[in-house]
């Protein structure tokens, strides 16, 4: 067992909150412009150019809430990982593609992508981006199996994050 998944056992069997009653204020976010890009990808080659942006909240654990943008006409690279997703559209119109399966999703619908199974979101608008809204469990997968998100990835211009170490 991780030092990280001891903690977060240790903290839900403690059954004390996480925040003080002053930090309560700290607990929103306005999802579609108050975020931090934690990565980018764009690669014409393949259509691919977007962004991944999380919103920080304070003492989250087990999960995170993502904002994904993704150009006109674009996608984000075929990819699999640890966690679980729900993915929401927020703006725009998306087709995901989970496993082999394609799923058209309008503002206000909402996808499941289980662990370990490929996947790929497209805007299908060829003016305006696409946003959606990506909460996922990515505090407690890596609490299990640590620092995984950089292998599951494209690098920039396509290459693939274990090979660079990037």
């Amino acid at each position: 067992m991780t030092p990280e998944l001891t903690k977060l056992i240790e903290t839900i069997d403690s059954r004390r909150p996480l925040i003080a009653d002053d930090q309560v204020g700290e607990c929103h976010a306005d999802i579609l412009n108050n975020h931090r890009e934690i990565y980018r990808n764009r690669n014409e080659k393949l259509g691919i150019d977007f962004s991944v942006d999380v919103l920080d909240f304070p003492a989250v654990q087990a999960f995170d809430a993502r904002v994904v943008r993704i150009a006109p006409g674009c996608n984000n690279e075929l990819h699999k990982h640890a966690h679980e997703s729900l993915f929401i559209v927020m703006r725009g119109e998306a087709e995901v593609r989970i496993g082999n399966a394609t799923i058209g999703l309008k503002p206000g619908e909402v996808a499941f992508v289980p662990r370990w199974v490929f996947h790929q979101s497209k805007n299908v608008s060829e003016t305006e981006d696409l946003t959606i809204l990506a909460l996922t469990d990515f505090g407690l997968t890596s609490a299990i199996l640590g620092d995984y998100d950089k292998r599951t990835r494209l690098a920039a211009n396509g290459v693939d994050a274990m090979a660079t170490g990037a």
